[in-house]
C-alpha cells in the first residue's frame, strides 16, 4: 500500500489515479484557458450582440438532451464493477445492451428534434436582428452536433470502464481547444454565425471518428455480439439510468432552461453578463473539483466490485474534507478579488453586481459539496431517490423564477431562489449518503 498523510492506495491504484487525475487536470487547464480567453475574444471579434446570440443558440439545442437518458453512465459503472469481479460475460452483456439502448435513444432523439425544428415557429426577441432562415440553419447544425455527443458517450464507456479515463479525456480536450480557436478566427473572415456552427458540426464528426478508432484499439474484453442483447439486462440498465437522466434534467433546468427564460425577458447583453459570470465562478470550479469526484467515483466503483469496503471507509471522508478545503479557498478569493478579475477578463464590458457574484459563488460551492458527498452513491448506481428529490426541487425553483420574472422581479432574485433550492438538495444528498456509508462499514 502507498500511504500519505491523507489517502491510502495500492501501487496499481496510485498509478491509475495519477494518470486519470493528470488527464482530467489537463482538461481542466485547457478549459480554464479557453474559457478565460474565449468570451473576451468573442466579444472583441464578434461583438456583444453576436456573442450573446451564440451563447443562446448553443444553450437552446442542448435542452434537447432531456431526451438523452445517458445509458452510458450507468453502463460504465456496471462494467467497472463487473470488470473488478472478473465477470467478463456480464460485462460484455452490459455493454451490448447499453449500446442498443443508446442507438434507440438516438432514433427517438432525432425524430423529436427534427419535428420541433420544422414545425415550431422561432420568434424570440434575441433573434430580431437575424433572418429566420439563417437562425434555422444555425440551429440545425448545432442540433446535429449534439446528436454526435450521444454516440460519443458509449464509445468513451468502452475505453474507460477498466481505468483508461485519460484516453477519451485527451481526445476531447484537444478537439475542444481546436474548436474554440477556429470559432474565434472565423470572426476575422465572416460576419454570419452560420460559420461557427459549421465548424462545430465538423469538429463533432471528427471527434466521433477518432473516439471510434481508439475504442476499437482499447475495448479490451468487449466483443460486439447481438446475441448478448436481452430484455432483462436492458430494463435493468434503463432503471439505473433514470438517476443520470434526472441529473440531466436538473442541469437543463438550472442552466439552459434559466438562460432561455432570461432570454425571453432580457436582452443579449444581460445574457452575456450572466453567462460569463457563471463561467468564471460556477462552471470553472465545478470542472476543477469534478476531477477529484470523477476519479473518486471510478475508484469507489472498482472497490465495490472487489468488495474492498475498507478502501472506501479509509478515503471517502478524507475526499470530502479535501474538497471542502478547496471550496473555502475558492470562496475567499472570489469574494475578495473575484470582481476585479472578472472585470479585467471581460474588458470591463459588463457591470458585475456584487450580490450576483456572492449568489453564484455560494450556489457553486453548495453544489460541489453536494456532488462530493453523493459520489459514493453514484459509484454504486444508487442515487435515484436523492436525485429525484433534487429534480423536483429544481423544477419548483424554475417555475417560481418564471413567475417572479413575469411580475417584474429582477434576475438577482432568481439566483436567490436557486440558492435556497441548492441548500435543500445538499441536505437531501447528505442524508442518503450517510445511510449508504453506514451500510458499508
Amino acid at each position: 500500500m502507498i500511504k500519505n498523510s491523507f489517502f491510502t492506495f495500492s501501487k496499481h491504484q496510485f498509478t491509475r489515479i495519477k494518470r486519470n487525475f493528470f488527464s482530467l487536470f489537463v482538461n481542466f487547464s485547457s478549459k480554464l484557458l479557453t474559457q478565460l480567453l474565449f468570451p473576451p475574444l468573442m466579444l472583441l471579434i464578434w461583438g456583444v450582440e453576436n456573442f450573446g446570440i451564440w451563447i443562446f443558440v448553443t444553450a437552446l439545442p442542448s435542452t434537447f438532451t432531456f431526451l438523452n437518458l445517458h445509458f452510458s453512465y450507468a453502463t460504465r459503472i456496471e462494467m467497472t464493477i463487473n470488470n473488478a469481479k472478473k465477470n467478463y460475460k456480464l460485462l460484455n452483456s452490459t455493454f451490448q445492451n447499453g449500446l442498443g439502448l443508446v442507438i434507440v435513444n438516438m432514433v427517438i432523439y432525432t425524430s423529436l428534434w427534427v419535428s420541433c425544428f420544422f414545425f415550431v415557429e422561432i420568434d424570440l426577441k434575441i433573434f430580431e436582428s437575424i433572418p429566420d432562415e439563417e437562425i434555422r440553419i444555425i440551429l440545425l447544425l448545432i442540433l446535429v452536433s449534439f446528436y454526435f455527443n450521444i454516440f460519443d458517450s458509449i464509445l468513451t464507456t468502452g475505453t474507460s470502464y477498466w481505468g483508461k479515463i485519460y484516453l477519451p479525456t485527451y481526445i476531447k480536450t484537444i478537439l475542444d481547444v481546436f474548436l474554440k480557436v477556429l470559432i474565434i478566427l472565423s470572426g476575422f473572415f465572416f460576419n454570419s454565425l452560420i460559420y461557427p456552427a459549421i465548424i462545430l458540426f465538423l469538429i463533432s464528426i471528427i471527434r466521433t471518428l477518432i473516439l471510434f478508432y481508439y475504442f476499437l484499439l482499447n475495448k479490451k474484453s468487449i466483443e460486439l455480439s447481438l446475441k448478448l442483447i436481452n430484455l432483462k439486462t436492458s430494463l435493468r440498465l434503463f432503471r439505473l439510468s433514470l438517476s443520470f437522466y434526472a441529473e440531466t434534467i436538473i442541469q437543463i433546468i438550472k442552466h439552459n432552461g434559466l438562460t432561455i427564460i432570461l432570454g425571453i425577458f432580457y436582452s443579449a447583453e444581460i445574457i452575456g453578463l450572466i453567462t460569463t459570470s457563471k463561467t468564471l465562478f460556477y462552471f470553472l470550479p465545478i470542472i476543477f473539483i469534478g476531477i477529484f469526484n470523477q476519479v473518486g467515483i471510478y475508484e469507489y466503483s472498482e472497490a465495490l466490485g472487489r468488495k474492498a469496503k475498507k478502501f472506501i471507509r479509509q478515503n471517502y471522508v478524507k475526499h470530502i474534507l479535501l474538497v471542502f478545503f478547496f471550496l473555502v479557498i475558492f470562496i475567499i478569493i472570489s469574494l475578495t478579488i473575484g470582481g476585479e478579475i472578472y472585470n479585467m477578463w471581460t474588458g470591463y464590458v459588463y457591470n458585475l453586481d456584487t450580490t450576483l457574484l456572492i449568489l453564484i459563488v455560494l450556489n457553486s460551492s453548495i453544489f460541489l459539496l453536494q456532488s462530493t458527498v453523493g459520489s459514493v452513491l453514484k459509484s454504486a448506481n444508487n442515487f435515484l431517490k436523492p436525485v429525484v428529490c433534487e429534480a423536483f426541487i429544481s423544477l419548483l425553483a424554475m417555475i417560481t423564477s418564471f413567475y417572479c420574472l413575469s411580475i417584474g422581479y429582477n434576475y438577482i432574485e432568481i439566483f436567490k431562489v436557486f440558492l435556497i433550492a441548492s441548500l435543500i438538495s445538499m441536505i437531501v444528498y447528505s442524508y442518503y449518503s450517510l445511510i449508504f456509508f453506514n451500510k458499508i462499514k
